[in-house]
């Protein structure tokens, strides 16, 4: 299996965790609360893939190799301020920088961000550039 394969299962099921972990905010497993145990089982799904992260600008070809990091950390940084002002206009919230969410709107605010961890996977999984083959054309 390879990195992108296992990039776009990481995201595909960090997004499905994060999605049933808000619709199962309230509930109790084994007397813990099931809302942390499926938060902790995805929580390891999206740092699986932090490693190679780093390393996806660098799978481009030599020539585009340098605008591909920059551009990473540049969608990074407009996912910054996405992602916090679009969970506060689902959600309804007034404050842009820290949206407070009601406990009524957890599971919509956990299906926008899983929507994110899905999103991700499939950009992973069907953009993503097999870096091996780049790497031995040199």
């Amino acid at each position: 299996m390879g990195r992108r394969t296992a990039g776009g299962l990481l995201g595909f099921g960090a997004g499905a965790l994060t999605i049933i972990a808000g619709y199962h905010y309230d509930t109790t497993l084994f007397g813990l609360s099931a809302f942390w145990l499926i938060l902790a089982a995805a929580f390891f799904s999206p740092t699986a893939a932090l490693p190679s992260s780093a390393l996806c600008g660098g799978g481009l070809a030599f020539a585009s190799e340098n605008t591909g990091m920059g551009s990473a950390y540049g969608f990074g940084g407009i996912g910054k301020i996405i992602g916090p002002v679009g969970l506060a206009m689902i959600v309804g919230s007034n404050n842009y920088l820290k949206p407070d969410v009601p406990l009524t709107q957890i599971p919509t605010a956990f299906v926008y961000l899983g929507c994110w961890f899905l999103m991700a996977g499939m950009v992973y999984y069907f953009l993503g550039s097999k870096p091996a083959a780049s790497r031995s054309s040199r």
